[in-house]
């Protein structure tokens, strides 16, 4: 499939991930990456932030753990922390990671861009400045004008950088995912070398059914030339949409994604 999944799964804002990487329990993780990987996975998230004072330690034992199982994986790197991020890419040691994320404020960004070009990694840059997060399109095609901009002055690849546009929820504002839509569709003309990602599920938050929103904005961002989601593989309802709609966009050619996935049983109607 030509559009990137990054595996949300490991996270220590869950309990489940909290709780195992407090009782250092790996087979727990093994189990993730494995059943991540196994679903479709490109990238896994790794975010072991439980606490700022063991982050680090943290850090480097998961790595061991998921290392062990799997050392070709590549990872997003998920932390606040510049230290907990060389480490990390330190001890993977490999081109391709990605480190999630950077904002367009100088001191963050200033942090992270050579760590990116040292460890020849990439970087996802959320569409947030000094002034906060936008309330629509034209403030995050703006945001963007300023990213193009800065990265050329940092020498940075534009095809090594991932722009979440910010997606924020429908009962806040009715016309949240439109914004996003709209701003990915400009996007891809303007500056067809950048790529995006985002979350789907901040989308949905306070509404019922959930899944079924995030599903069908899904198919939306596909359409629209989204190029990569961060999201749970093992979620076989929105993955199915995924191959479905990767197809429906003209994106899965001769459709032997879809076909693919059908074989092997990761269809679900």
């Amino acid at each position: 499939m030509n559009l990137m999944i990054i595996g949300e799964r490991i996270n220590a804002s869950r309990k489940p991930v909290k709780a195992a990487l407090s009782e250092r329990n790996a087979d727990f993780f093994k189990n993730e990456v494995s059943a991540q990987l196994k679903a479709g996975a490109n990238f896994i998230d790794l975010n072991a932030g439980r606490s700022p004072e063991t982050e680090l330690e943290d850090m480097n034992w998961l790595l061991d753990v998921v290392l062990a199982v799997s050392p070709t994986a590549k990872f997003s790197l998920d932390s606040a922390a510049p230290a907990v991020l060389e480490a990390a890419l330190k001890k993977i040691n490999r081109p391709g990671q990605i480190i999630n994320s950077a904002t367009l404020e100088p001191e963050k960004y200033e942090k992270l861009f050579p760590l990116m070009l040292k460890f020849q990694a990439e970087l996802i840059i959320l569409l947030i400045d000094e002034n906060g997060a936008p309330s629509d399109a034209d403030q995050r095609l703006a945001r963007l004008s300023r990213l193009a901009k800065v990265l050329k002055e940092n020498l940075i690849p534009l095809d090594r950088v991932w722009v979440d546009p910010l997606v924020f929820t429908l009962s806040a504002n009715h016309c949240s995912a439109v914004h996003v839509l709209s701003t990915v569709r400009e996007m891809k003309k303007r500056w067809p070398r950048l790529k995006t990602t985002c979350g789907l599920s901040n989308v949905s938050y306070g509404l019922p059914n959930r899944k079924l929103i995030n599903r069908n904005f899904l198919v939306l961002l596909v359409e629209a030339g989204l190029d990569s989601f961060i999201l749970d593989p093992l979620d076989q309802s929105l993955m199915s949409s995924l191959y479905a709609a990767t197809a429906l966009a003209g994106r899965d050619e001769s459709c032997l994604d879809y076909l693919t996935a059908f074989r092997q049983g990761k269809l679900k109607e």
